[in-house]
Parts: structure tokens; sequence; C-alpha cells
């Protein structure tokens, strides 16, 4: 007799450590077929979720668990957002630089931003151990960062070093990304650390994982992976009831650091790495800015403003000179128009108190509340929204949580 229980569970953790590897793909050579693969890999986890949706029909009925009016809020935001993509890639022929294969960019959003939000409808997160999964995330994203590491100390990373000194991932993994691997790993890591019940190993792999993880960022030299892990770290201990010492203790803090930040800075530079030079330069040497120290932003972020305001309603296109324009609030006003971008402004207001909320309550999600901080904070600096599979994630795993966690919705309805 089938088991369903069991293979579901098994299906769920799948689809979630599947969707949480996602980076992984940066580690095959580079003569890989990206876009083949990352397709094989989505089609898996598309297939594992009409698994896991078909085991649950009883009676002709698909049990699902409602998430509130904030999922119909988010299925408008991500529709809209694949039709502007679509268009721009589509019909538009909008000028951009971002991808060779404009087909192969709208299928994986879809699969990065939309399947997932559908398959947590379906989930049964009383199958799922949290802090199993804290662990086992914590786990890929160490293994990742101790590859990156090998190829830092065998030098296969200094032929993709920039010249500012800063360390890169691998040829795939920029500065940005490998410092945001850094900041999840020490995040992962101090979730885990004070969680209830675990074992000496899980203590030992902790305080391993912090410091590959502080290692990464500083090589890194990533300014918004180096801030997201200040501010994560704040909204640890806010979230661990410590309200108080972060309200006294991260002025004080920012003071010490900022006064420290030249003698650090020095530091890594007698080694030839200027891992802080460009924070550095942004405090001390702000009139150096003009020289590229802000990597350009703030020239995207004006003529995103412009471009919004010739087409306030309606927006005009998700990039800007053939770029997308580092930072996902500015894109969404841009793409979607007003409409569009207070919607997007208000899912993230939402999310971030949810996830705090999350935190305080239980333990077991603060991993989840973490990496959603860190990576709003990677889409305010960096990237776009079609090109964050795990900032979709984190976004979806908040609100799906929140719901399990709500007495109120413990029953399951029926299509």
């Amino acid at each position: 007799m089938i088991d369903r229980e069991r293979i579901i569970t098994y299906l769920q953790w799948f689809i979630l450590l599947a969707l949480f590897a996602y980076d992984g793909f940066t580690y095959l050579p580079e003569e890989a077929n990206f876009a083949l693969l990352k397709s094989i890999y989505y089609v898996f986890i598309f297939i594992a979720f009409v698994f896991v949706m078909l085991l649950q029909t009883h009676r002709g009925h698909i049990s699902y668990y409602p998430q509130g009016n904030i999922a119909h809020a988010i299925q408008i935001f991500v529709w809209l957002y694949l039709v502007r993509l679509s268009y721009d890639f589509m019909v538009s022929d909008v000028d951009q630089e971002i991808v060779t294969n404009p087909f192969a960019a709208i299928f994986l959003y879809t699969n990065a931003a939309i399947i997932p939000l559908y398959c947590f409808y379906f989930f049964r997160w009383e199958l799922i151990d949290l802090r199993r999964l804290n662990t086992a995330v914590l786990l890929i994203f160490l293994a990742m960062g101790m590859v990156s590491i090998y190829y830092i100390f065998t030098g296969k990373a200094l032929e993709y070093l920039g010249s500012d000194g800063r360390f890169m991932g691998n040829a795939s993994m920029d500065t940005i990304a490998f410092g945001h691997l850094g900041t999840s790993i020490v995040m992962m890591a101090i979730a885990l650390f004070y969680q209830q019940g675990i074992r000496w190993w899980h203590k030992l792999l902790s305080v391993w994982s912090i410091l590959v993880g502080l290692f990464i960022s500083i090589a890194a030299g990533s300014r918004g992976a180096l801030v997201a892990l200040f501010v994560c770290f704040i909204a640890y201990l806010y979230m661990n009831g410590h309200k108080m010492k972060v309200l006294i203790g991260l002025p004080i803090l920012a003071i010490l650091f900022i006064a420290l930040l030249p003698t650090l800075n020095d530091v890594l530079s007698s080694f030839g790495n200027q891992a802080l030079e460009r924070l550095y330069a942004s405090i001390y040497e702000p009139d150096s800015m003009a020289d590229g120290v802000t990597s350009g932003r703030d020239v995207l972020y004006k003529k995103a403003w412009d471009s919004f305001t010739d087409s306030p309603l309606l927006g005009s296109s998700l990039f800007v000179d053939g770029e997308y324009v580092h930072n996902s609030v500015f894109e969404s006003f841009l793409g979607l128009g007003v409409f569009g971008g207070l919607l997007f402004v208000g899912l993230l207001v939402y999310t971030f108190f949810k996830a705090i909320q999350l935190g305080e309550q239980d333990k077991r999600y603060l991993f989840v509340a973490l990496l959603f901080i860190q990576y709003l904070l990677y889409s305010l600096f960096s990237r776009t929204l079609s090109m964050l599979p795990l900032f979709w994630l984190s976004v979806f795993l908040v609100v799906s949580l929140n719901s399990y966690h709500d007495k109120s919705i413990n029953h399951s309805t029926v299509l």
C-alpha cells in the first residue's frame, strides 16, 4: 500500500532543497549549458510539485492551505511582472545586456517566482522539521562557500580577481553574490546555534560556519553584503528579545566600526586585499564617489526616475540603458508604474513585519526571517527581480509559514 504521507514528505524536502541550492549552478564548468540544465532542474521541481498536489486528492478534491489576502496581492504582482518582462523581451525588443536568450530568462523567472508560490499552497509544513531544514540549508551554503575558499587558496579565484583586490567565488559568482553567500552562511549558523535541543555537532558546525562566512564576506568586499550582515545581526538580536541592547548598543557599535574602519582597511590593504576600500572611501572620502565608488548606481537611479516620470501610470521598462536599475523598488515603479510600485512596497512592508513576528514567536523560523531580510537588502542594492530566486523563495516562505503558524487556519479547505 502506498504511504502517501512519506512520499509527500520526501517530495517536499526535494523541492525545498532544490530551490535553496539554485546558486550551486555557478560551480558547474564554464562550458556547461546553464540554460538547459536549469530548465531540466525546474522541470523536476514542477513534476514534484504536481505529485505533491495530486497525492492530496481525496474524492475528486485537492486539499490546499489558504495563505490569506496577501497571497492574492503577491499573485497580482508576480503575474504583472511576468507580463512586463515578456513584453520587454518579446514585443518591444528593449535594449538590454542582461541575457542572450530572452525566452530562457522568462522561463526561469516563471519557475523561480510563480511555481514556488503556488507550490506552497499545497505544502504540508507539519511534515517538515524546520530545525533540520535550517541545518540542511546551512550545509548547502557552507559547501558552496568551502568550494569558493578552495578556489581562493589554490589561486583559481585569482583568475577572476578584480582590479580592486576583491575575491570572487568563481568564474560565475561575482563579488556581490559571493559576499551574500558569506552573509547567508553566518545568519543560518547563528539561527541554528541557538535552536533548542540541538546536539554538540550542531554547535561546532555553527561556529565553523560563522568563521567561514565572515571570511567570505570580508574577502568579497561587497558593501551591500556587509550592510546586510550588519542589519541581519541587529534583526537577530531584536527577534531574540534584546531590544534594549539593540537600541543602546547599535549607535555605539556603529561609531566604533566607523572609527576603526581606517585601521581595518590598512590591515587588509597590507595583505593586498582592498575589500573595505570602497566602504572606507564612501565614508571618509565622499568626493571620490564621482570616480565610481557607487558603481554608477546613483546615475542609474536618476535615469530610472526620469524614465518613471515620463510614464508614471503604466511604467516604461524594467531596464535603463540596457541595464537593470540595481534596486527592486525602483525597478517595480519603473516597469509597472505607480500601482505596481506601491503594490510591491506594500508586499515588502507586510512581509518584513511578518518575518520579524515569526522570528519572535518561534526560534525555528529565525533562519527564514533572516534570509528574507538579507535578500530584501540584496534586492535593494543589486540584481533584478527576475534573477533573484532566493528573494522570491524567502518571501513565499515567510507568507506560507506565517499562515501555517496561525491557529485560525489549521484546517485545510478543498478545491
